[in-house]
């Protein structure tokens, strides 16, 4: 049984009993009551307390009475998250993928993977999140290891004792499910050494606590370098005698090459007036090349992070550490998510400010779901500042691209890095070729195209774009460049370089054909969006026409797809799910009108079942189990209400079912339903909740 030493641990202690009310937690409790699992394994916490309310507990043992106390008092996390807890939208799938990246670490199925995206697209926030989910889970018997590295200059000695300290804290922190220890940087590894504790693995981290405090202090900065390197694979040693793995998961990793420093107090001082006088100059040690046998490791994988795209994607997959990481591209939202995140964001930081769904849908669009325009939106200082239609979305998004934070984020950005940017010995031709980059926002960028438009030689046109590369403003793959998703970007490019510019011709960055494709397919894109989150919950029935209950798959993949047998015609089905290694499959028919689908859209749903089955036998293939999904915003005639209703292989949603499994997922407005004006064009039925 664990028994917190005097005073030492006590107010975490009590929060941490505390913690089960949480609503991220629904199994919070568990710990307080939970049967040792293995004899010795020291995993029974506190027997003598079962069967007590934590409430009841904490006045039964210390007096203290926590009457008033809300739900927001009472909500303990390891990692203080940068963002309010429900403004954290989306996300679903790539969070799911990580939890599953952590638990398969106990089974060494885990291998060490980055997170590459730009800059302010949630990576963060999403660590964050993941280390608050998987710390609640003793189960796994994977502790997350959680370092942010910080832009400071720092000596290798002072740098060390800090990743250890953080290091055994956390991991003591997990094994004892404490989220106020996980977090208390005030705590040192003298006070974790006395800890009295029967769970086994922390006795063992005591043992290595011990051992790194003897060599720590017996020795000066010199023997910091043959220290750091015998510390990196402590995690991996520990996770092999105490049973209980790590997750070793380090954000901005790629800054581990230019903050530390192996030197003595004194020098590091005139490193830092160096850093101001010149801070393109100064590098330091590179830490990242000393976790190559770290990175290998099954029993304490590493999930690192990076903003500086180029720099990261360097860092991981070449040099020392390259073959060593796989990696995860993380995505601007989906417009119908950023839709949501934009109504959350405005009831936080603007209440009173109105916005209906398809002027959400609109703003999400303009500015390619990026979370971080979205919060620029919500609090945008622009005059008169309101969301009621399209012209009042532009002039807020046009107000913070050309003045307002966006327009700062992306002014800071090419001022830090003009030594690339600027570096022309012809500075008008250089800016022309930047503004006609921006006619390649989100594709690859065509360099011979840019070269015959601008009559220079390709050559001259390739090194620019390269140095746009070492710039952080595109990327490259496959021996291509290519810009990131990203139109806000190339409207600050066009507003910045287009205005002084002569003989170029105008490149329209309104987006406006996008968001009228977009209203064409926007229930697909809601269905395929959602069926994405789908995680085997058990749904409410009625939303898909029954009874009882439905239990969704996880699916593998969901997108649009073509099927064709040998002797058949092709057909598109709207969306399609694929659970493996099931073999089930969800094909759906959307119809996005007023009027009720018929049944000749259920027949080619079912015609196109058919031809998907005939199609995987002629490929030697089993035939998959397949539920045909019919959503129709219209409802449905008599006739499919009396085809379908004794058919378990289909469901059916209309337009309240399908609100109701898009709420269920996050969504936080009504679908809306576009019609036809009598000018032909498109308008929205616009439901207000």
């Amino acid at each position: 049984m664990f028994v917190a030493p005097d005073n030492l641990f006590v107010e975490g202690y009590i929060h941490s009993m505390i913690k089960f009310s949480d609503p991220i937690c629904p199994k919070s409790l568990s710990f307080l009551r939970r049967q040792e699992s293995t004899a010795g394994s020291g995993d029974q916490w506190i027997p003598d307390f079962a069967g007590m309310t934590p409430k009841n507990l904490i006045i039964e043992h210390t007096g203290i009475s926590l009457e008033g106390m809300t739900m927001d008092d009472e909500r303990m996390l390891p990692v203080e998250e940068m963002v309010a807890w429900e403004e954290f939208t989306d996300r679903v799938e790539i969070l799911r993928e990580l939890d599953g990246w952590v638990r398969n670490i106990q089974r060494m199925g885990s291998w060490s993977t980055a997170i590459i995206s730009p800059r302010r697209m949630g990576k963060t926030v999403l660590l964050d999140r993941l280390v608050n989910t998987v710390f609640f889970k003793p189960e796994y018997r994977v502790a997350p290891f959680y370092f942010r590295m910080r832009r400071e200059d720092t000596t290798l000695r002072k740098f060390l004792l800090e990743y250890a300290t953080t290091f055994f804290r956390q991991y003591v922190a997990y094994c004892h499910q404490d989220p106020i220890l996980y977090k208390n940087e005030h705590v040192e590894l003298g006070e974790l050494s006395g800890l009295r504790s029967d769970h086994k693995a922390v006795g063992v981290a005591k043992e290595y606590i011990r051992m790194f405090l003897r060599r720590y202090e017996r020795n000066t900065y010199i023997d910091a370098r043959s220290q750091w390197d015998a510390f990196i694979r402590i995690p991996e040693h520990l996770a092999s005698h105490s049973g209980t793995r790590v997750a070793v998961i380090i954000d901005e990793f790629q800054d581990m090459r230019f903050y530390v420093h192996d030197v003595d107090a004194a020098s590091l001082e005139r490193i830092w007036e160096r850093r101001l006088r010149e801070p393109d100059s100064v590098v330091g040690m590179n830490l990242p090349a000393t976790y190559d046998r770290q990175a290998q490791s099954r029993k304490a994988p590493m999930l690192v992070s990076g903003s500086a795209v180029t720099l990261i994607f360097r860092t991981v997959m070449g040099g020392p550490l390259g073959g060593r990481f796989g990696f995860t591209y993380l995505k601007p939202m989906s417009v119908p998510d950023g839709a949501a995140l934009l109504r959350t964001l405005l009831r936080l930081y603007a209440p009173g400010t109105e916005i209906i769904p398809e002027d959400a849908l609109y703003a999400s669009a303009q500015v390619g779901g990026h979370p971080y325009y979205l919060y620029c939106l919500a609090i945008s200082k622009c005059e008169g500042k309101a969301f009621a239609g399209p012209e009042a979305v532009d002039r807020v998004v046009r107000h913070e691209i050309e003045e307002g934070k966006i327009y700062g984020f992306w002014q800071t950005h090419f001022q830090d890095n003009r030594k690339h940017i600027n570096a022309d010995s012809d500075e008008a031709l250089g800016k022309k070729i930047i503004y006609h980059f921006t006619r390649y926002n989100n594709r690859p960028v065509e360099i011979r195209e840019i070269a015959e438009r601008l009559n220079v030689p390709k050559k001259m046109v390739e090194e620019k774009i390269e140095r746009l590369y070492l710039a952080d403003l595109v990327w490259r793959s496959r021996a291509r460049y290519y810009t990131f998703n990203d139109i806000c970007l190339m409207r600050f490019i066009k507003f910045v370089y287009g205005k002084d510019l002569e003989g170029v011709d105008e490149v329209d960055l309104s987006e406006r054909n996008l968001f009228n494709t977009l209203k064409g397919r926007f229930l697909e894109i809601v269905v395929q969006v959602t069926m994405m989150k789908f995680g085997r919950e058990r749904v409410d029935g009625r939303f898909f026409g029954r009874s009882g209950e439905i239990e969704v798959p996880l699916f593998n993949y969901v997108d649009t797809k073509h099927v064709k047998g040998s002797k058949t015609r092709e057909y598109q089905i709207d969306v399609c799910g694929r659970e493996l290694p099931a073999n089930r499959v969800w094909i759906c028919e959307c119809k996005y009108t007023k009027t009720p689908m018929g049944i000749g859209d259920v027949r080619k749903l079912e015609d196109a079942a058919a031809v998907m089955t005939r199609e995987v036998e002629e490929n030697g293939r089993a035939a998959p189990e397949i539920q045909k999904w019919l959503v129709s915003t219209g409802g449905f005639t008599k006739e499919v209400l009396e085809h379908v209703r004794e058919r378990p292989d289909i469901h059916f949603s209309d337009h309240e079912g399908i609100n109701g499994i898009f709420h269920a997922y996050g969504g936080n407005y009504r679908i809306p339903v576009f019609r036809k004006t009598e000018s032909g064009e498109d308008e929205s039925s616009q439901f207000r909740l």
